[in-house]
């Protein structure tokens, strides 16, 4: 049988009907420190950031890039609480405390290909966590990702329905394009190999089955790591609506950057600019 994304869908499928799982470690007054259960033995780290209220709430799904962690988002969060939004900040398997296990082992392009998958449908147990949530809005979920964080995030965006609007910080179309900044030796046949099995995964397969959720694609002139090639290669796989904005920066983005992220989350998710 021809593997097509279609047929490929089910590799995302997990247990809807078995609610998250949360462990409160620590809490104040706008943000608490949790774990939740993606599998029975995989839990994620996330700070859930809510306004003071009962809302109903719009919420964002953050994805840091590769040198980050669920506090990389946090100021940006708590700016969005103040308009309306209450925000997960997850922590990725590439986290800080985790990174170098994590890259040993997505060095196997088979291994990869469960790491990936498992990845996707720890977002999806976010976005469950979310819309469990009485404060939320479940027709008003963003997502916001950066770097590989917006590989994940494209992904997510074809595979998931519950998106109302996505971010992509800095992104590529193909997950080899990643490998090939963090593995020098990965060369010649090795790298074909790599594509090969990553390319039915890869984000620039189903950021074009994401439509109709908008997408606003950041993109960065100075970037040290992608080409502005494979930036435009990833937002012209993409359906509309979507938008792509050039910053005079490198890979990190910018102040302004930030503001136009916020202010399109704005708009496409109902949040109160004047806050």
């Amino acid at each position: 049988m021809e593997r097509t994304a279609d047929n490929l869908r089910p590799l995302f499928d997990y247990d809807a009907e078995r609610p998250p799982a949360i462990e409160i470690a620590g809490t104040d007054v706008s943000v608490s420190d949790l774990t939740y259960r993606t599998a029975p033995e995989r839990w994620v780290r996330a700070y859930l950031v809510a306004p003071a209220g009962d809302g109903p709430w719009a919420a964002i799904l953050f994805l840091h890039p590769g040198l980050g962690s669920r506090a990389t988002f946090l100021a940006e969060a708590v700016t969005l609480a103040r308009m309306g939004a209450a925000s997960l900040l997850v922590d990725a398997p590439w986290a800080a405390d985790t990174a170098a296990s994590w890259g040993q082992a997505v060095t196997d392009p088979e291994e990869a290909v469960r790491e990936y998958t498992r990845t996707v449908i720890d977002l999806r147990r976010g976005i469950d966590l979310l819309v469990a949530q009485p404060i939320v809005d479940p027709d008003r979920i963003g997502f916001v990702g950066h770097s590989v964080g917006a590989l994940f995030g494209a992904v997510l965006a074809g595979v998931d329905r519950r998106l109302s609007a996505a971010v992509l910080m800095t992104g590529t179309g193909r997950f080899v394009d990643v490998a090939a900044v963090n593995l020098p030796d990965l060369q010649g046949e090795k790298f074909e190999h790599y594509r090969r099995t990553l390319a039915e995964l890869d984000p620039a397969v189903w950021v074009g089955r994401a439509a109709p959720t908008p997408l606003f694609f950041q993109a960065a002139l100075r970037d040290e790591f992608f080409t502005e090639e494979q930036a435009r290669e990833f937002f012209e796989r993409a359906g509309d609506p979507k938008t792509l904005e050039w910053y005079d920066a490198g890979h990190s983005l910018d102040e302004a950057a930030r503001r136009d992220r916020i202010a399109w989350l704005a708009e496409r998710l109902s949040l109160d600019g004047s806050r």
